[in-house]
């Protein structure tokens, strides 16, 4: 037999509270990269995400940086599809396009 449901009202969504909270800190474009970043993972499963360096979002654009020349090109079969997946799930990152690379070695780019 189950439980009745309990009366949630007047809860927060821990995730609601967080962005919030990072709002008032002036963070919240971490927090749209974090989903967007999160987001591309899940598209690309597990091999390709390793492949993945980082990625960065730059006046609209999502910049995916990988290891190697031959994930870029699989990338590049891949992108218009994924871009409308992009906009349509997180629409609030504001991606208007998407363009992969091949990662630098070094220290991470300053913006």
């Amino acid at each position: 037999m189950r439980r009745p449901k309990k009366d949630r009202s007047g809860l927060v969504e821990v995730t609601d509270l967080l962005e919030g909270a990072l709002e008032q800190l002036g963070a919240s474009g971490d927090v749209s990269l974090f989903r967007l970043e999160r987001k591309v993972r899940d598209l690309a499963g597990e091999r390709m995400s390793q492949a993945i360096v980082r990625v960065r979002l730059k006046n609209g654009k999502a910049i995916l940086e990988f290891r190697h020349p031959i994930w870029l090109n699989e990338m590049n079969f891949l992108k218009a599809a994924w871009l409308q997946k992009l906009q349509k799930e997180l629409p609030e990152a504001g991606v208007k396009s998407l363009d992969a690379v091949l990662a630098k070695s070094g220290p991470e780019p300053k913006e």
